[in-house]
């Protein structure tokens, strides 16, 4: 049974590379243009990052996801910093697949000039479709929930999880989690 198994697996990557070169070769012209100095610098760091999966890291290398236009910096962990929010997104139909958290929260610049650095404190790495609010400290990530039949643009429903950051465990940590009307 086991040598099916991979037989299997090796049958099904070289249909995902296809797909994956499909949906980069798919991507709007705009999309495709040299990425931002900022693009470049996070798709880097979600590479080199340990913590990252082999799933993103592929799409990122691929060139078949980016580190979305969308993503920004803003004050999310209540230390008066800017925190880089990082969107992957595949432009394609499942979208921002995956978000990051990088902030300098903790850590302290010394007198003598000693730099922070940004670090990841938050990943959710298999989304779909995904979106995302900001309020204050709270993230809501919202992806549509599916019935049979559905349409892709126009779900009946949208699943929302809340996450707060927490100071001492450095981390963000889901407050609810609850579905809500989808409304275009």
């Amino acid at each position: 049974m086991a040598p099916m198994r991979h037989h299997v697996a090796m049958l099904r990557a070289p249909a995902l590379a296809l797909c994956l070169a499909a949906a980069a070769l798919a991507l709007p012209a705009a999309v495709r243009a040299a990425p931002t100095p900022a693009q470049t610098l996070f798709t880097q760091k979600l590479i080199d990052d340990g913590g990252t999966t082999a799933a993103v890291k592929h799409l990122l290398q691929a060139k078949a996801g980016i580190v979305d236009p969308r993503s920004g910096f803003v004050d999310v962990t209540g230390d008066g910093r800017q925190d880089a929010l990082v969107l992957v997104s595949t432009q394609g139909a499942a979208g921002s697949v995956a978000l990051y958290v990088f902030s300098t929260h903790g850590q302290k610049a010394g007198t003598t000039g000693d730099q922070t650095s940004l670090k990841v404190v938050f990943r959710l790495q298999s989304l779909y479709r995904a979106s995302l609010r900001i309020s204050g400290t709270t993230l809501s990530v919202l992806e549509p929930v599916y019935a049979k039949g559905d349409d892709l643009c126009c779900p009946p429903k949208l699943r929302e999880r809340d996450y707060a950051f927490d100071a001492k465990k450095l981390t963000f940590v889901r407050t609810a989690d609850h579905d809500t009307p989808f409304t275009k």
